[in-house]
């Protein structure tokens, strides 16, 4: 069964902003790694359950994305939607809010 993938304006502000950042140093390796979080992400419309769930929130699993970053997403069996909710370099401090 397929799962509809929805991306959530705080991770296309994440990612944005990561591929930003990147780019200033590299501008190839930018792209390349923008288009695989997309393709990873798109891939969660068959079998989305198969990465880890996050210990203490409920409901959010996520996968690494490049050497640093964690991208959050949602499942929802029900209505069959997968929501990616952020993207987040997991070199920061403080963790995601997922509001």
């Amino acid at each position: 069964m397929d799962f509809k993938v929805i991306f959530r304006e705080t991770f296309v502000t994440d990612l944005e902003g990561i591929v930003r950042s990147i780019a200033l140093h590299n501008p190839a390796a930018a792209g390349r790694f923008g288009e695989s979080v997309i393709k990873t992400a798109e891939s969660l419309c068959f079998f989305p359950e198969r990465f880890p769930k996050v210990r203490g929130r409920a409901g959010i699993r996520r996968f690494i994305a490049g050497r640093w970053f964690k991208v959050f997403y949602r499942v929802d069996s029900e209505t069959k939607v997968v929501e990616i909710l952020r993207c987040w370099d997991g070199r920061r401090e403080a963790g995601p809010r997922f509001d």
